[in-house]
């Protein structure tokens, strides 16, 4: 493992940006991504960093009337087992529940698994059916600046995203699902722990009566970013679940997703996965809405 010269603890938000910005520093959250990364030599360790475990104001989950807010260094495992978050976005406690293990998820942060930028960030899709905003934070001429990016807007390929030079991810927000909110999500991987998915799905229905009113759906690992599945959305909205329209929803997410080829499947074995998992969530809401 290589030695860094440089750890640098800030005692503020402020002082750390203005360390990233003074000495072209790496921030350091979690690491489950950045330390292995160095330790096997795929990327050149930096002259210093610029750990985040002690600031306060990048940790923790409340809600505040009608929004919750997440601290970007906030770990999984605190997501998983929150009652905030199991009140108001059950499906993404789930999704952080079954990241990695116990002992990766005690370290690794929110805020790491979306700058890290992969495909299959699992906290990704439930965030998007959240339709989450993440706040950034950068140093500007006088003072800290903030600006807002929707999670849609966030991802740019694998392992880029909007951040420029000096910018930090400080919080996630979003509004609770409404009560009668159907959500759920589920990944796909070769074996049931530490794998990365194959594809993973995520969906969120609101109904008035039987209609569908609002659909949110959402993909991973079959796109280069995680996915909004508009296309399958506009095959539910204004209908009521059917094995029919199920069909075309599956059928529209099919078409509508990207998948490669790798190591851990091929993209005609991603894309039927992706309908087995959308059309297995689907029925299930058929059946508690219609009875």
């Amino acid at each position: 493992m290589p030695i860094i010269q440089n750890y640098l603890a800030p005692a503020s938000l402020s002082e750390a940006l203005q360390l990233v910005a003074e000495r072209n520093a790496t921030i350091l959250a979690g690491g489950t991504d950045l330390l292995p990364r160095w330790h096997r030599g795929l990327t050149v360790p930096p002259t210093a960093v610029v750990s985040l475990r002690c600031l306060a104001d990048l940790c923790g989950i409340e809600r505040a009337r009608d929004e919750v807010r997440i601290g970007a260094c906030t770990p999984l495992s605190v997501i998983a087992t929150d009652p905030i978050i199991a009140s108001a976005a059950p499906v993404l406690g789930i999704a952080a529940s079954r990241i990695a293990c116990s002992l990766i998820r005690n370290r690794a942060t929110i805020g790491g698994n979306l700058c890290n930028a992969s495909p299959a960030a699992d906290t990704a899709i439930p965030l998007l059916l959240l339709d989450a905003i993440l706040d950034i934070a950068c140093v500007g001429q006088a003072a800290v600046t903030t600006r807002d990016v929707q999670i849609a807007d966030f991802f740019r390929g694998p392992g880029k995203t909007v951040l420029q030079s000096g910018d930090l991810l400080t919080g996630i927000r979003f509004k609770p699902l409404p009560a009668e909110t159907i959500a759920a999500w589920d990944k796909f991987g070769t074996r049931p722990a530490m794998e990365i998915a194959v594809a993973a799905v995520g969906v969120a229905l609101a109904f008035e009566g039987r209609t569908v009113a609002k659909a949110r759906i959402g993909y991973g690992s079959v796109a280069p970013v995680p996915l909004r599945g508009h296309a399958a959305e506009s095959q539910l909205v204004g209908k009521q679940l059917s094995n029919d329209v199920v069909n075309e929803c599956v059928a529209a997410a099919r078409a509508e997703i990207a998948p490669i080829t790798d190591v851990r499947a091929s993209a005609d074995y991603r894309r039927e996965v992706t309908g087995v998992l959308l059309r297995r969530m689907l029925q299930r809401a058929q059946h508690l809405r219609n009875g």
